[in-house]
């Protein structure tokens, strides 16, 4: 071998080994790299002043990271993982800030602007916005931090509201889709803040938090894993709590009342009743009152069936959580989505996704799957990914105390009748309190916005001891007269 050959093989060496150092450590072997330096420290907390007003935003545009390569092994054994029981803790609250104050004006004219005239309440209080940030456990039990925004009823004097903590619905997984940087980034996601907001007005202490994974620029969300949604609102509860048991919020005469709901759109319902369902072993310390659901996407199978354009969400992140061996995206997509399959999952967002991927299954979704999927045959032909749906489908909860509401649009065809209907049936027969109301010719985009006035009535019917009656004989009658 003459020296230009020699010369020659070197630099290839160099080359490969210089792509190999570039190769990104998939998500869930992050344990097993070189420890990431600790963040800076979090900015000292800042007790909030009544007077103050802070016209924008004080969060900051999250860099832009390429999608991990996912692992063939799994991330989290199966049935459930630990993280749903108690954990000992000394405190969760990291830090907040004060952001803004909402006048009784300002509340009314966001009201107008989210709502239908039918649906609008003039507000009772002004409102001030408050963020923090506060840590729960991931999949791995390791500690991370979340944002989340508070709105607090603005009051003179000393006066308890309960607590209304609420889960976002479908934004998208990426870091980018974050539901409370949709103002920030021009986007409508939600409106979550003006839907907050009017609930706050009318006497609600409002939490909404963002999902594990938003604040976080090396993760993406797990979308729809139940147990991570409900540490995330039960662990922002907790925080919520802290802020006002501390000297922080000294000077907000508001104060929350051992009373919480826990409320959620689509997906956001879903982790709601996530959260009732772990809530006597991972936080039985939390009173809760009520549970309400709008448009609230119970089952995660159903979703793959009904809106095939979130299917690339729900792949990615059971994958990435539960690893290789319980899904492969090659085995559920048609070939012409795979090439830029983690890149498309990872960074589009929801309004994104619905414009990028069909609505009809059988241009999105492998032949075999599809049959397995639409013939009822996935416990069958894709046993483990079954069984991981199985272990994320809500309201097995050991609690038939807590009163329970669900609000749906007849028209939705995200989250069809047929699943909210079959959900109420799940529900009732577990001898849960259960209400429900379908709006007819409403959609899935629209049941919060047509449902507000039922919803701060049932939540004050229930808080002052006078919940309504069942209506599961009712629905059972129905049932029976319809077959």
């Amino acid at each position: 071998m003459n020296i230009r050959q020699q010369i020659h093989i070197a630099l290839i060496l160099l080359l490969f080994a210089g792509l190999a150092c570039t190769i990104r450590m998939p998500n869930n072997m992050a344990q097993y790299s070189t420890p990431i330096p600790p963040p800076p420290p979090a900015p000292p907390i800042i007790q909030p002043t009544s007077d103050a007003i802070i016209a924008n935003s004080v969060i900051t545009a999250p860099q832009v990271i390429e999608p991990v390569p996912l692992p063939t092994s799994a991330a989290a054994e199966l049935p459930e993982p630990a993280a749903v029981e108690q954990q000992p803790y000394e405190t969760l609250l990291k830090d907040l800030a004060f952001v803004a104050t909402f006048s009784v004006e300002d509340v009314n004219r966001l009201q107008a602007e989210f709502y239908p005239a039918s649906n609008q309440i003039p507000a009772q209080y002004s409102v001030d916005k408050i963020q923090f940030h506060f840590k729960s456990r991931n999949e791995m039990g390791h500690w991370t931090t979340i944002r989340a925004e508070m709105f607090i009823p603005k009051v003179t004097a000393p006066a308890e509201f309960p607590l209304f903590v609420y889960g976002a619905g479908t934004t998208g997984i990426g870091n980018l889709c974050a539901p409370l940087d949709e103002e920030l980034r021009g986007r409508n996601w939600g409106q979550y803040q003006h839907h907050l907001i009017s609930y706050a007005a009318q006497g609600f202490i409002t939490v909404m938090p963002h999902w594990q994974g938003y604040d976080d620029q090396t993760r993406r969300h797990n979308y729809f894993i139940a147990s991570l949604e409900a540490t995330t609102l039960l662990d922002a509860t907790r925080a919520a709590y802290e802020i006002f048991n501390s000297n922080v919020a000294s000077n907000i005469p508001a104060r929350p009342a051992q009373a919480v709901f826990y409320g959620g759109y689509s997906q956001g319902g879903h982790g709601a009743f996530a959260a009732l369902d772990v809530a006597s072993r991972y936080a039985p310390e939390i009173s809760i009152r009520g549970i309400v659901g709008h448009a609230t996407a119970p089952s995660v199978e159903a979703l793959l069936r009904e809106r095939p354009q979130l299917a690339p969400y729900i792949i990615y992140s059971f994958q990435n959580y539960y690893g290789g061996d319980v899904i492969d995206p090659k085995d559920v997509f048609l070939s012409k989505w795979l090439p830029t399959f983690y890149d498309d999952a990872s960074t589009k967002c929801v309004d994104e996704a619905y414009q990028y991927y069909p609505e009809n299954p059988k241009m999105v979704y492998d032949p075999g799957f599809l049959e397995a999927l639409y013939g009822g045959r996935l416990a069958e032909a894709f046993p483990a990914l079954n069984e991981a749906l199985a272990i994320n489908y809500v309201g097995a909860s050991p609690n038939v105390e807590v009163p329970i509401v669900l609000f749906h649009g007849a028209a939705d065809d995200i989250v069809t009748p047929q699943t909210h209907e079959n959900f109420v049936g799940r529900l009732c027969n577990s001898v849960k309190n259960v209400n429900y109301k379908l709006y007819t010719d409403v959609g899935h985009f629209q049941t919060r916005q047509f449902s507000f006035v039922d919803s701060v009535t049932w939540m004050r019917d229930v808080y002052n001891g006078q919940p309504p009656e069942s209506q599961c004989a009712e629905f059972f009658t129905n049932q029976f007269e319809n077959n």
